[in-house]
């Protein structure tokens, strides 16, 4: 619930920015002309820009002898944390095994910075260690990290 709020008052918040910049740069277009306005523009775009980022990688094609699965960390009303891991068929009984963390769901104002994941099978059964921080934002300045750690197994069928 803290989640959902939290990315309703930053969804707010940038409602409100955004009248604010529509009426700097109507007054930017009447008091100092056009020049100006497509300046500011392109300055307030440049920003935006560099706020967005894609952490997702195209190297994440599953092979013909990989087995993939998922396990959920922490799950709210508007936002999940998954673990995702990948092992070889032939490795079942032991061996080391790729594992990532996927956010999902609403995720204004709140963003998942990842620390250690690790993850290896014994005998069936993967054990994992995820490390991160949680970052609470408000119009994409970082307010307070607050350090999560899940631990535990996951038995393969």
């Amino acid at each position: 619930m803290n989640y959902l709020l939290w990315s309703l008052l930053n969804l707010g918040m940038l409602v409100w920015f955004l009248l604010i910049v529509f009426s700097v740069l109507k007054l930017v277009l009447k008091n100092l002309g056009m020049l100006s306005a497509v300046v500011f523009i392109v300055g307030i775009l440049s920003f935006m820009r560099s706020a967005v980022v894609n952490n997702q990688s195209q190297a994440n094609q599953l092979r013909a002898h990989e087995i993939a699965g998922t396990e959920n960390l922490e799950e709210s009303l508007s936002y999940n944390l998954d673990l995702m891991y990948v092992y070889r068929k032939d490795s079942i009984y032991s061996g080391q095994l790729s594992g990532k963390v996927l956010k999902s769901g609403t995720v204004i104002g709140h963003e998942w910075a990842p620390g250690l994941t690790y993850t290896y099978l014994n005998n069936g059964v993967i054990h994992y260690d995820v490390a991160g921080d949680h970052q609470w934002k408000l119009l994409g300045l970082v307010l307070y990290n607050q350090p999560k750690r899940f631990k535990g197994t996951i038995k393969i069928k």
